[in-house]
């Protein structure tokens, strides 16, 4: 784990600082009072991983970006600006920056992708990378001119501890395929991952909403059995018994269907089955004979091909890896700076 000593961020160029002379936060770059501020973000990961951790415990401090941790199992208690949490599979924590934090996951153990990013990328402040210590509940002087501004809009400004919804599982997916990214390391990884997050807060922010109502009533349901088609891609159910599942006949349950995700439930269990092909290409030796037995294709070929006509790639090009900056638990190789 790199770290970066307070003495070398001192010696910092001027242009690092975030506060100008008089101690204040310089203002979002290209941001004029009253504008709106979700057009202009752009955001950096820098950390990220999709542990499966056994019991762990990180006491209180700050960080100087935002963190954002999703429960895809087991539970655990978060504490999030004095407040404290129950976690259990599904939530999702948003803790905004220079928020004192604690974070315990109970045994036997928790699977927990996490990502540790800026929400608008500043080049003369965004390219850091060391890990803020446990305990470190006062940020020291030094740090400051790396402390993510405060951003002066309602709807991120509510954003902190625990988010339950019917997006989170969407969230949860988004953050994978982040970490897919920064494991994969390939050319342009950096503006994927970008859009990836923008994908995230937008899931988050919908998810907020709360608008069940009209033709939105069908919604949450519609996303439960998404979420259950994900599960069983494999083993996929027929369309009538996904039907069944939501109380609605085949015909309208496919149109719903259409209507909210584009494209009919068998395309979308095809992507879900390619999703979990290229998780398993990156975070498993598995060979591709094996990832296509265990996802239900009739052979190795009918994985490449599927993969190829998706993709644009060959699956044996897909887990080629290149280099990228951001930092991602369990990467084998080296990065390059």
């Amino acid at each position: 784990m790199k770290r970066l000593s307070c003495s070398r961020i001192a010696d910092s160029p001027k242009g690092r600082s975030g506060r100008n002379r008089r101690g204040v936060v310089d203002p979002i770059p290209g941001l004029e009072p009253g504008q709106d501020l979700l057009p202009l973000l752009r955001p950096y990961v820098r950390h990220c991983g999709d542990s499966h951790r056994k019991a762990w415990v990180i006491s209180s401090r700050k960080l100087l970006d935002y963190l954002l941790v999703y429960i895809a199992e087991g539970r655990g208690r978060f504490v999030i600006g004095g407040r404290e949490y129950e976690a259990r599979e599904g939530d999702l924590f948003w803790i905004p920056p220079d928020t004192c934090h604690a974070m315990e996951g109970f045994p036997p153990a928790m699977h927990c992708p996490y990502v540790h990013f800026d929400l608008v990328y500043r080049a003369d402040h965004s390219h850091w990378d060391f890990s803020i210590p446990e305990g470190m509940t006062e940020l020291p002087p030094e740090f400051a001119p790396l402390l993510h501004p405060p951003l002066n809009d309602e709807r991120i400004a509510s954003l902190t501890g625990r988010i339950r919804s019917h997006t989170n599982r969407r969230v949860g997916q988004l953050m994978q395929d982040v970490c897919m990214e920064a494991a994969r390391a390939q050319p342009f990884a950096g503006l994927k991952m970008s859009g990836l997050m923008m994908e995230i807060v937008a899931e988050i922010l919908r998810g907020q909403e709360q608008r069940p109502r009209g033709d939105m009533t069908h919604v949450p349901l519609l996303e439960k059995t998404a979420d259950q088609m994900i599960t069983e891609c494999a083993t996929p159910p027929a369309l009538g018994e996904l039907a069944r599942r939501c109380g609605l006949s085949a015909s309208h349950f496919r149109h719903l269907f259409g209507q909210h995700y584009g494209c009919s439930p068998r395309t979308y269990m095809r992507r879900a089955r390619l999703h979990k092909a290229k998780e398993l290409m990156v975070s498993t030796a598995m060979t591709l004979s094996e990832i296509a037995a265990s996802l239900g294709f009739e052979t190795v070929h009918s994985l490449s091909r599927a993969f190829s006509e998706a993709e644009g790639i060959s699956p044996s090009e897909y887990r080629h890896c290149a280099s990228v900056r951001t930092r991602v638990e369990g990467r084998k190789t080296p990065y390059k700076f």
